[in-house]
């Protein structure tokens, strides 16, 4: 038996090793740069908002703050924002050394400090004061938003602001409030319209409620926070007002009645006295003058008697309205040490 060589196999073209990995490769590779070096620049762009996140984080929120966002409506914008801006809740001593006003009779409740881009509240423990630490909050939510805004953003939303204080020129206490801030917060118009109106107006334009919506999804309802707190003192101060007004019209009444009542009584006496002595003479009056000036003295008597009884009336109202007023002044005065009214000095911050 022979063993024949086999025949050689035919020789396969040789085959390269595909490319199109590498060019996948490369090209993810040069994605992957392109996406790090745009994010790169998004974070050099937005170093405030990264640190804000890390700081979000770390930020376990009390019940009570949770509780702030959640009545105030603070959408998780809002609530970003809020928690950012490590927001705590201080008894007086302790706020009043972040928080501080050398403005008389102002209470203030918050205030967001610039330096340390933080939030403090004051705590108000005062059950009839329901909300108005919600509206606070939200109030020094939007100074730590303004403060993260860039001018440009500025600029868009300023005469927004400006056009619903224009709107409100004839309002008396926006005006006052305004005039406040002037001379506690030279310079921050703006900042403090931002917070005011966004937490204390319902009524404001179409473009500024959409603004809004970004930090609340049902600002009406913060709003009413702020309406219900604040009515607790605009309802005493106008029952004050109306009481002084009685007080005042009673007094100017009384005092007026109380010369006519005593000069009527002088005169009285001294007529009287001269017709004593003309009865006394005898021949100085018919039996019908007698009478009759006899019944017209009698007549004046009653006159001033009733006019004595009136004011004595008056009197007795006018003891009890100041009783009232005592005590609401008294009711008004415990609201006010609820609400942090005391004498301060300036420090840097916003309210």
């Amino acid at each position: 038996m022979t063993f024949t060589e086999p025949a050689p196999l035919p020789q396969q073209p040789g085959r390269a090793r595909p490319r199109i990995g590498r060019v996948v490769l490369a090209t993810l590779g040069i994605i992957l740069i392109l996406i790090l070096g745009a994010a790169g620049v998004w974070v050099l762009t937005h170093q405030q908002r990264v640190a804000d996140q890390f700081t979000v984080w770390q930020f376990e929120p009390s019940t009570a703050l949770a509780s702030y966002a959640d009545r105030s409506t603070m959408t998780d914008e809002g609530r970003f924002n809020f928690y950012a801006s490590r927001p705590s809740i201080k008894a007086t001593k302790a706020f009043d050394e972040k928080c501080a006003s050398y403005v008389e009779d102002v209470g203030i409740l918050g205030c967001y400090v610039h330096g340390e881009r933080r939030i403090y509240l004051f705590d108000v423990t005062d059950d009839r004061l329901d909300g108005i630490e919600e509206v606070v909050a939200a109030h020094e939510m939007l100074h730590a938003v303004w403060d993260r805004m860039s001018d440009a953003e500025h600029d868009a939303v300023a005469p927004l602001l400006e056009a619903q204080a224009a709107a409100r020129a004839d309002d008396p206490t926006f005006v006052k409030t305004l005039e406040y801030y002037a001379t506690a917060e030279p310079g921050e118009r703006l900042n403090e319209l931002h917070s005011i109106i966004g937490t204390e107006f319902v009524d404001v334009s179409p473009e500024l409620e959409k603004y809004y919506s970004n930090y609340f999804s049902d600002r009406a309802v913060l709003v009413e926070l702020h309406t219900t707190s604040n009515a607790i003192f605009t309802e005493r101060q106008a029952s004050i007002a109306q009481i002084v007004a009685q007080i005042g019209e009673l007094k100017i009444g009384v005092d007026g009645d109380y010369a006519s009542y005593n000069s009527g009584y002088d005169a009285l006496n001294s007529d009287i006295t001269n017709f004593n002595a003309r009865a006394d003479e005898g021949g100085q009056f018919t039996q019908q003058q007698f009478e009759a000036e006899r019944v017209s003295l009698v007549s004046r008597q009653t006159e001033l008697d009733a006019l004595y009884t009136s004011i004595a009336d008056r009197v007795t109202q006018y003891d009890g309205l100041v009783a009232q007023l005592d005590a609401l002044n008294a009711e008004v005065a415990d609201l006010n040490k609820s609400i942090n009214i005391q004498r301060r000095t300036q420090g840097d911050s916003e309210q």
